[in-house]
This record gives structure tokens, C-alpha cells and sequence, in this order.
């Protein structure tokens, strides 16, 4: 009996050796019983992993972040490339990269006053289109690349990038927005705004320090606005304001930049596009018909007729030529909503295989777009490949991801706006 009770006496000690490791263990390192194991999320890798720079990794912040419905005055990051003084140009473009067209190298002796095109940065300008009694827009043809977005209340908004012309009235000059920016930094040029708020004025004072012209800071003949009576609206002159940048500017070289290619021959198409209408709603359309003559698409808005009626006719410049491109780019992407009026767009740096619909001559392409970095212009692909822009004049609109295109005829498109 003596014997039993001492064999229990054991087995209760080792029980209690047991129960007290446990309780080492769980107090110790924080273990709970009920915990369950943690897993190691899966990356998916596109190229071997590297220690992320400054740059890229400012990028896959921009990627994943989930934004603020109430935005900070820097909604977003962005990388700044450090301004590096280089007395002597470094980049000498004699084919306008931005449309591939081939200009004369400047005189030998520099008496060519445009001398100094080949090495300067782009001038990217606002545009207003609407409200719509400030149209007609002046100068726009010379653009070499005009984006748009959309600005909240079924309307867009226009930046227009101007570097291989010297147009000395471009406008009506409008407020700069958060997709400025970007779109700035990605070609890196200077920008012209009219006015900003107190978000987007933080965020140019974080990303594009000593990039950006405002009306009322810059002085006529750069920026000058017409009298109340004649108008009011507000016109740049792109020269003068190119000489300010050489005159009083930091870093105004531009860097050799990687682009799409362009080419007069075109082969591999989709399908046929001899109209391609974008809505925004049945008050707001930018309708693109291809003129065979020409060989460009030529744009129609919705206009107020005599009947008081909003009827589609042709959109003119203020000099009253057609607005016309050779190339139509609309690129789906990621629309931030912060409120009715404030947009932000993610562009995905890095990220190659966003949708693209690509037209040029007529005919249209299912492709793709992206950037590799937050610093170099969007490039175009499709049918595994790299896609050839037109030589000339691009126009590029940003879409949301959930718009789809509609074949409503015989080479007749429609594609309407529409956000989650």
C-alpha cells in the first residue's frame, strides 16, 4: 500500500514538472493555447529580390497604400530627384521624343533661336475645358502630348505638354490638381498652373520644388490675363516662361528619357476605329472621328445650339483649326476619390500589364501600358511587344478600370466613365 501511494506521489510531481514548463513556456514568450500558428505571407517576386532605393521603394508604398478619406496636405508620396547643377547639356534630342519627328540641328554659330529646345525640360500647362463657355482652347495643336482626367461632376481636365513648339498663347490657363503632379514628375517637366488649394499647394511644395509657375506670381508677358470686359481668362506664353526656367530655375536639363517608339509603318491592329466616343455623361462627350484625308482623329464636343439643344459638333481652336491628334491612348487606371471635385490617380509604377485601348490611323488595338519608375514617361505594348506610336501628336485619357468599351456600329466605339 506504501508502495502505491509513493508511485502516485511521482507520477503527481512529474504532472507538475509538466504543468510548469508550460507555464515557463507561455509566460516567457507570450505563446497562447489557442493561437494559431502564423503564416508567412506569399510574395510573388516579377525579377529577383534587391534592397529597395529611396525611388522604388516610395513606389511600392504608392502601389499598396490605401488612401485617407480625408487627405493629408501630402496625400501621397512621391520620390524627388536631387537637383544636380550640369553647366554643359547632357541630352541633345534632335528627334523630338516626345512625338518622333525630326527637327534641324541648331546653327553652328548659335543664331538659331531655338537652340536651346533640344536640351530643356517639357512646359506642361493646364488647360480649362470647362465650364464649357471657356472653350475654345487656344494653342492646343501645338501641344506635342495632352492628357486627360476626370475632375469630378461629369468633367474633365487638361494638361498639355508642350516641347517642340514655341506657342506664345496657350489657354485659358487653369488650377493645378493632385494628378499634375505626378504627371509632371513622370515627364519630367516644369508646370504652369492658374491657381491650387491648400492640398494640392502642399503637395507641389513637397514634389515639385521650383517646377511650378502660378498666375499671380509670374508676370506678364509669361502669364497675362485679359481685362473682365474682354474675358478674364488667363493665357502663358511658352518662350518667356522657358527663359525664366533657364534664368532663374535649378536643374532645367532634361535627362534622357525612355519612350515608346514610333514608326510610319503599322501592320498589327485589332480592330477598325473610325469614331471613338468617350462620355462622361450625355452632357459631356469628347468624341473622336477620323478624318482619312488628314490621317488624324479629329475631336467633337457637345456644343448649345440655336434650339438651345446640346447637339455633338466640331471642336476648333481658337486660330479655328480643327483640334486634331494623331494618336489616341486610353489607359485604364486606378481613380482616388477623396471628394467630388479632389481626384488622385494611381499609376502603378512598375506595373506593365494595366489595359490600354491604342489608336492611330483608323484602327485600334487591345494593349497595355505602364512606367518603370515614378521619373520616366508611360510606354504602350501590345501583342507582346512594344507598341509604335504614330509620328506626331499624342492625346492620352486616363479611364477607369471598370470602363469598357462598346463596338456600337461599323468601326464606331463607345466608352463611357464609370467609378466603383
Amino acid at each position: 500500500m506504501k508502495k502505491e501511494r509513493t508511485g502516485s506521489f511521482k507520477k503527481w510531481l512529474v504532472g507538475l514538472a509538466v504543468l510548469l514548463i508550460i507555464l515557463f513556456i507561455f509566460l516567457f514568450t507570450g505563446k497562447s493555447f489557442n493561437q494559431a500558428p502564423l503564416l508567412t505571407p506569399v510574395v510573388t517576386l516579377q525579377k529577383s529580390p534587391t534592397i529597395l532605393s529611396g525611388e522604388l521603394e516610395a513606389t511600392q508604398i504608392a502601389i499598396h497604400a490605401t488612401p485617407s478619406p480625408q487627405p493629408s496636405p501630402t496625400p501621397w508620396e512621391i520620390a524627388t530627384v536631387t537637383p544636380v547643377f550640369r553647366p554643359n547639356p547632357t541630352t541633345s534630342y534632335f528627334l523630338n521624343p516626345f512625338t518622333g519627328i525630326s527637327r534641324n540641328r541648331p546653327d553652328t554659330d548659335g543664331t538659331n533661336p531655338g537652340e536651346d529646345i533640344f536640351y530643356r525640360k517639357p512646359l506642361m500647362v493646364k488647360l480649362l475645358n470647362w465650364p464649357r463657355d471657356q472653350r475654345p482652347l487656344s494653342k492646343i495643336n501645338q501641344a506635342d502630348v495632352v492628357f486627360e482626367y476626370y475632375s469630378g461632376h461629369q468633367t474633365n481636365q487638361l494638361l498639355a505638354l508642350y516641347y517642340g513648339n514655341e506657342a506664345e498663347e496657350v489657354g485659358p490657363l487653369g488650377p493645378g490638381a493632385l494628378i499634375d503632379a505626378r504627371l509632371t514628375s513622370h515627364y519630367q517637366s516644369n508646370l504652369v498652373v492658374s491657381t491650387v488649394d491648400t492640398l494640392v499647394k502642399g503637395v507641389y511644395d513637397n514634389t515639385l520644388p521650383d517646377q511650378v509657375f502660378y498666375q499671380g506670381y509670374t508676370s506678364c508677358p509669361g502669364i497675362c490675363t485679359e481685362p473682365i470686359a474682354v474675358g478674364g481668362q488667363t493665357f502663358v506664353n511658352i518662350p518667356v516662361i522657358q527663359e525664366l526656367v533657364r534664368g532663374q530655375r535649378f536643374n532645367a536639363e532634361l535627362f534622357r528619357l525612355s519612350l515608346s517608339p514610333f514608326s510610319v509603318i503599322f501592320t498589327d491592329w485589332d480592330e477598325e476605329a473610325t469614331r471613338f466616343s468617350y462620355l462622361y455623361a450625355d452632357f459631356s462627350v469628347m468624341d473622336w472621328r477620323y478624318n482619312s484625308e488628314s490621317q488624324k482623329y479629329e475631336l467633337w464636343q457637345e456644343v448649345v445650339d440655336e434650339n438651345n439643344n446640346l447637339v455633338l459638333a466640331p471642336s476648333f481652336d481658337s486660330s479655328g483649326k480643327a483640334i486634331e491628334f494623331d494618336n489616341l491612348l486610353f489607359l485604364a487606371a486606378d481613380y482616388i476619390e477623396y471628394n467630388a471635385t479632389t481626384y488622385d490617380i494611381n499609376f502603378r509604377e512598375g506595373d506593365t500589364n494595366q489595359r490600354a485601348i491604342l489608336l492611330r490611323e483608323g484602327k485600334l488595338t487591345f494593349g497595355t501600358w505602364g512606367s518603370d519608375s515614378i521619373t520616366e514617361p508611360f510606354k504602350f505594348y501590345a501583342h507582346g511587344k512594344d507598341y509604335s506610336l504614330k509620328p506626331g501628336k499624342s492625346w492620352i485619357t486616363f479611364v477607369s478600370r471598370i470602363s469598357r468599351p462598346e463596338n456600337v456600329g461599323d468601326g464606331e466605339w463607345d466608352l463611357e466613365f464609370r467609378l466603383d
